[in-house]
C-alpha cells in the first residue's frame, strides 16, 4: 500500500494545485519514508534561497519536516506549525486501511501579523539583513485561519 492507493496521481495532483493557487505554499506528497512523489507550486525566493545551503536546507526544511512528519504519523493527526525561519508548515498523515502511507505537506508562507526569524536566516544562509528584507518580501502571506480550513478539508 502506498500513497497511490489513497488516490491517483492525477487526483493528488489536483489536491497539491488547489493548496498551492488557495494559500500560496508549494505543497508536496511524500511516501513514508519521507521521499517526495509529487509537488505543486514554485518556492517562494527565499524558501529558494535558503534551499541552496546544504547547511540551511538541514537546519531549516529537513529537520522541521522530519520531525512534524514523525509526530502526525505518531499522532494520527495533522499538525500546524512553521519552519525555523518562521514560514508556515503543515502536515498531514495520510493512512489507508490503518497502515501510514506518506504525508501531504506545504509550506513557505508567512502568516498575517507574524515576523521570520530573520536572525536564523541570516546565519544559515550567511547572507547580509538587507538582501533577507528583499526576500522575505517575496514571500506570499496567508491568513492563518485559511490554512485551518484547508487542512480540514483534507481530513
Amino acid at each position: 500500500m502506498d500513497m497511490y492507493s489513497v488516490r491517483t496521481k492525477q487526483e493528488w495532483q489536483e489536491v497539491l494545485d488547489s493548496i498551492h493557487e488557495e494559500l500560496g505554499m508549494s505543497s508536496t506528497i511524500t511516501d513514508k519514508e519521507n521521499r517526495v512523489l509529487q509537488f505543486s507550486g514554485e518556492r517562494n525566493p527565499l524558501c529558494s534561497k535558503i534551499r541552496s545551503f546544504d547547511e540551511a536546507l538541514t537546519f531549516i526544511c529537513s529537520q522541521a519536516q522530519q520531525f512534524m512528519a514523525q509526530e502526525t504519523k505518531k499522532k494520527k493527526r495533522p499538525l500546524i506549525d512553521a519552519c525555523d525561519a518562521g514560514m508556515a508548515k503543515f502536515v498531514v498523515p495520510i493512512f489507508y486501511q490503518g497502515d501510514f502511507v506518506g504525508t501531504l505537506t506545504a509550506c513557505g508562507a508567512r502568516v498575517l501579523g507574524t515576523e521570520l526569524e530573520t536572525f536564523v536566516i541570516e546565519k544559515a544562509i550567511k547572507t547580509n539583513g538587507e538582501e533577507i528584507e528583499e526576500l522575505i518580501q517575496q514571500v506570499p502571506q496567508c491568513d492563518e485561519k485559511a490554512i485551518t480550513r484547508v487542512v480540514q478539508r483534507l481530513l
